[in-house]
């Protein structure tokens, strides 16, 4: 991160708006519709002002705007801007406009003022009172003009947010990034690795692709306000049979897991384990067998728990399966004895409450941290930072290289098929970066990873916590086979496995070892993604613990 931001001009978003549309334009040309086309066409013939008005706007919520509430003092003058914008039929003043619009965009005291008469004796009522109110004695859109009667001066209607919503998904290839990373990136906030964007490795194939995700996004987001379960059914029917390519498969799961989940909460029982079945993600599995057995289904929800057992996705499934088997055998009569659990270190540790200066409680990891930390053997608070820094470290290279369907655009902290299941086969680099943890290189390859790449977002590595001092203190006291056992781990399923590590680690530079410590204060568990590394530290014979703390 740099603490001396930049001072950016004042018209900085209208280069970044060009640039994406000169991105999208050079890229995805062939994709883009009618309205698309003609959009960028007209934009790029505007006057400078013009075009900063129409971004100003676009980036704001919308799609009602009063003259009387924008001032940007880099556009000379606003009205002859917006004249031209409304030549080119790119904002509007006679589109009829909604209540709910309208009242967005009024305050309390100018709705009493507009609708005094409707309004009468409810001064003191709350503002969703008075629409709820107002909405009983209008029903049909208006003109703002007609709405208002001229009284707060001009107002302009923008709608092109389904336009640009589209050109940010062509450019960034997800739904959650937008313009502000542009403007991280100008003020030195953020840095990113300078990958290759191959044109030929395009996140979307065709405009079938494209209009794909974006239905299936439209449908994650009404599931987030979905109230009932009418709703939730009128939403299951709008899920499409089949998608294009694997990359929608695989979110078309997901919202399938998602939607069945808020049925089952539902009581539709049916519906959601037709959902589940036309998912192969996890927990789709899982579920079908609990809605069965909640059917008392038990011999069918046996079947499908051994096959879970069998050919398990991922270790977290394997997990609750075998967490399910016990309980659910009985109730077929079936006897099945539990795998012996491997055999986790543990200490008991009485310790006083602290206070900080503030007056608050320290954490008990802190606590404990506190009473083990010692200049010969300092104790730190890592928890999934340290791992996961080494590993991003690590696997810098193989990271950011390019292949299809990694990146889609230059702000990327991760490669878009990190998690997915092809992630390692599609870059057998990886096996030269096994072949550095067989001797001493993997100490000076991410060393120089560090030093080269020290700023520059990486979804793994936290710089404000991997130091240099950290990072020579681990890579000396952790040994190579460990590292790479745990690197080993976080590849099998990296979206899984890069949490639930032990949250202290000490290190021992005098023997060149260390410990990690999970730490567990009154009444706290061992959750199911900190179980399975304390499993696996055991079997493999990696130090770790855990401390159960009692108070003093």
């Amino acid at each position: 991160m740099n603490n001396l931001a930049p001072d950016l001009a004042p018209d900085y978003y209208l280069k970044n708006f060009r640039f994406l549309l000169d991105w999208v334009d050079e890229r995805y040309a062939d994709l883009l519709n009618v309205d698309e086309q003609h959009f960028i066409q007209q934009f790029n013939q505007l006057d400078h002002d013009a075009q900063c008005l129409l971004v100003r706007l676009s980036s704001r919520k919308g799609p009602l705007f009063r003259r009387d509430k924008l001032d940007y003092s880099e556009i000379a003058s606003l009205d002859l801007a917006a004249q031209q914008l409304l030549d080119a039929k790119l904002l509007q003043t006679e589109t009829p406009i909604a209540l709910d619009v309208l009242c967005n965009s009024l305050t309390k005291p100018e709705l009493l003022l507009l609708f005094g008469e409707q309004l009468a004796g409810l001064k003191q009522a709350r503002k969703d009172v008075l629409i709820q109110t107002i909405a009983s004695h209008f029903t049909e859109p208006r003109r703002w003009q007609d709405w208002t009667h001229n009284q707060f001066g001009t107002a302009w209607y923008l709608d092109n947010q389904r336009i640009i919503r589209t050109l940010l998904l062509l450019f960034f290839g997800n739904a959650y990034q937008d313009l502000t990373e542009f403007v991280l990136q100008d003020l030195g906030v953020f840095r990113y690795e300078n990958y290759i964007i191959d044109q030929q490795y395009r996140i979307f194939k065709s405009r079938t692709e494209l209009d794909q995700y974006q239905h299936l996004v439209q449908l994650r987001e009404q599931l987030d306000i979905a109230p009932h379960s009418e709703s939730l059914i009128a939403l299951a029917a709008q899920i499409p049979a089949h998608c294009d390519s694997e990359k929608l498969q695989r979110r078309r799961a997901k919202l399938c897991n998602q939607l069945a989940y808020a049925l089952e909460r539902n009581n539709e029982y049916t519906l959601a384990l037709q959902l589940y079945e036309q998912s192969h993600l996890p927990p789709a599995r899982e579920r079908r067998i609990r809605l069965l057995e909640k059917q008392e289904k038990y011999t069918h929800a046996w079947t499908l728990l051994t096959q879970l057992l069998e050919q398990p996705l991922d270790e977290q499934e394997l997990q609750v399966a075998q967490r399910m088997a016990p309980r659910l055998a009985k109730k077929i009569s079936l006897k099945m004895t539990k795998p012996a659990p491997a055999s986790i270190r543990m200490q008991q540790l009485q310790l006083p409450k602290l206070i900080d200066e503030q007056g608050s409680a320290i954490r008990v990891e802190e606590i404990v941290r506190r009473s083990l930390d010692s200049d010969s053997a300092p104790c730190l608070y890592a928890e999934n930072a340290l791992f996961s820094g080494l590993f991003g470290l690590w696997l810098w290279p193989e990271m950011f290289r390019s292949t299809e369907g990694a990146f889609a655009n230059p702000f990327q902290a991760a490669p878009l098929d990190m998690y997915q299941e092809d992630f390692v086969i599609k870059r057998p680099g990886i096996n030269a970066l096994w072949a550095t943890l067989e001797s001493d290189e993997y100490c000076h390859h991410i060393r120089q990873i560090w030093k080269e790449k020290h700023g520059i977002a990486n979804h793994f590595v936290n710089w404000s916590f991997i130091t240099s001092d950290l990072l020579d203190i681990a890579l000396h006291s952790i040994p190579a086979h460990h590292l790479s056992l745990i690197f080993k781990r976080f590849l099998f399923d990296i979206k899984n496995n890069r949490s639930g590590l032990p949250d202290l680690i000490q290190f021992y530079p005098a023997q060149k070892s260390y410990r990690m410590i999970e730490v567990k204060g009154p009444g706290d568990r061992i959750q199911d993604n900190q179980q399975r590394w304390l499993d696996y530290f055991a079997a493999q014979g990696i130090p770790a613990e855990v401390c159960y703390v009692s108070w003093q």
